[in-house]
């Protein structure tokens, strides 16, 4: 089937025609640069503009860029069919907040009984809506929107040696590197990395050193057999790249570019590891399997909450008129009493006081008074909003340096208090357990979830960079 594949990244669109299946064929290939500067979906619109104007092309599948979604892969125990899709929905469901979310099955393993991968995708629903209408303002029919990370996994299946080797994969695009570990096939761990230096330079050696270094320490806290031999690498041109081959050999690993199988076409002269992202969104089994498609997942979310309103609405539309009428039946006669009263009431004081010369005096107190409560009430919803937020504190930096131990010290780089995000660096004299000691993190309770952004060994220091979500406090009626 033919199909039309979009990459939406920082600094451009990626478009890819062909045919999908096992080994797909890529007729035509075209980058479309973003131009100007402002708002990125404007910029998008405006490439998408120039494509349409270019060619006509039919149903499209789009890959969102990776900072506007979400990914994450989880484990779940060896099962099939209707139980497995259960299993990996709830898992989804408790891990993703506030997205719209899919997923894939990764890899499923015939000698492998402890399990299954699923690779889950999310993306906001208002980004997923502008998506959508910027396609649809060029003219362009969307079947499915996927993540970048589905299309790099479905990938490295095709790489050269990749069931006999343990081996790390980066994957280049528009500033950012993509990590992937596989152990003989079988999937273990997978990172983004921003980078920062010019490609090609000193510095951008480095950063791609330092992040290959942290997942080598993060293989050896978790595994002693079948060590990390090679270093892959697509979509950097091979002078660039060049910056940190000697770093990466030091390592004691083999440095190559990635050799996809030929099956795989691509046009022209292109390398087909340069089309990484759009090879990816063409593969598909023989068979119809689970993909992610966030676009369908975000028609059924909004069928739920549709038929959830409509049933409500059936149901809440006759007590409420009952109830309505109940109440101003009941709350006519009882105001009449009770503001009869008040007003009498008011009359005997007004008069009191206005002999005693008083009144005028007591109406300043008054008025002194409210303000003064509305500043109390200011105070207690300044408190409720503030103690509904994720919370850092002494006790919580010291629960943490607890998790590392007397050996270990805690830098502190950045706390986000609306979204709970804590970033720090722990240093050590020794080589830190990467794997124990984001377990022992997790297990003191602070944290919803715990990322391993970065490993480094300098001046007889190591460093592990850590960005962890806080959990929030509970209210009352559930959790904010």
């Amino acid at each position: 089937m033919r199909q039309t594949v979009i990459v939406f990244q920082e600094d451009c669109i990626l478009t890819a025609a062909g045919r999908e299946g096992k080994y797909p064929t890529i007729t035509e290939a075209q980058r479309f640069g973003l131009q100007g500067q402002g708002d990125s979906f404007d910029r998008w619109r405006q490439a998408l503009e120039r494509l349409a104007a270019k060619q006509k092309p039919g149903p499209v599948r789009l890959v969102l860029p990776a900072s506007l979604c979400v990914t994450r892969v989880f484990k779940l125990p060896c099962s099939r069919g209707k139980r497995l899709s259960e299993m990996a929905a709830r898992e989804v469901r408790e891990n993703f907040r506030n997205e719209i979310t899919d997923y894939f099955l990764v890899r499923r393993r015939k000698t492998d009984k402890t399990g299954v991968d699923i690779c889950a995708g999310g993306v906001e629903k208002e980004n997923l809506e502008r998506f959508l209408s910027i396609c649809e303002d060029t003219g362009l029919h969307v079947n499915g929107i996927t993540v970048p990370l589905e299309g790099y996994l479905k990938l490295v299946q095709y790489l050269e040696h990749f069931h006999q080797r343990t081996g790390i994969y980066l994957f280049f695009e528009a500033g950012y590197m993509t990590s992937i570990l596989c152990q003989k096939g079988q999937y273990l761990y997978s990172s983004r990395t921003r980078l920062f230096s010019e490609p090609g330079t000193l510095d951008f050696g480095t950063e791609i050193v330092r992040s290959v270094s942290g997942i080598i320490q993060f293989y050896a806290g978790r595994s002693q057999e079948d060590p990390i031999t090679e270093v892959c690498y697509g979509g950097c041109p091979d002078e660039d790249f060049e910056a940190s081959a000697d770093g990466i050999r030091n390592l004691n690993l083999n440095v190559s570019p990635m050799v996809i199988d030929p099956k795989i076409s691509v046009p022209g002269q292109e390398k087909a590891s340069d089309w990484s992202s759009c090879i990816g969104a063409f593969i598909c089994g023989t068979r119809k399997e689970k993909q992610i498609d966030l676009m369908s997942a975000g028609r059924k979310s909004e069928e739920k909450s549709g038929q959830a309103w409509k049933i409500g609405s059936y149901l809440a539309l006759p007590g409420t008129l009952f109830l309505v009428c109940a109440l101003l039946a009941g709350g006519i006669g009882a105001a009449g009493r009770i503001v009869s009263s008040k007003n009498l009431s008011k009359q005997e004081w007004i008069d009191r006081v206005s002999q005693e010369g008083t009144y005028q005096k007591a109406q300043e107190l008054e008025s002194q008074l409210k303000t003064v409560e509305n500043g109390i009430l200011s105070v207690e919803l300044l408190n409720r909003n503030l103690s509904s937020y994720p919370e850092f504190s002494g006790g919580v930096l010291r629960m943490i340096e607890g998790a590392g131990g007397s050996q270990m010290g805690i830098l502190i780089t950045d706390y986000d208090v609306e979204t709970g995000t804590l970033t720090f660096d722990a240093d050590s004299r020794e080589v830190i357990d990467v794997s124990g000691y984001i377990l022992r993190l997790q297990e003191t309770g602070l944290f919803h979830t715990v990322d391993y952004t970065g490993y480094s060994f300098e001046d007889g220091w190591y460093t592990l960079s850590l960005s962890c979500t806080m959990e929030g406090k509970e209210l009352e009626g559930g959790v904010q």
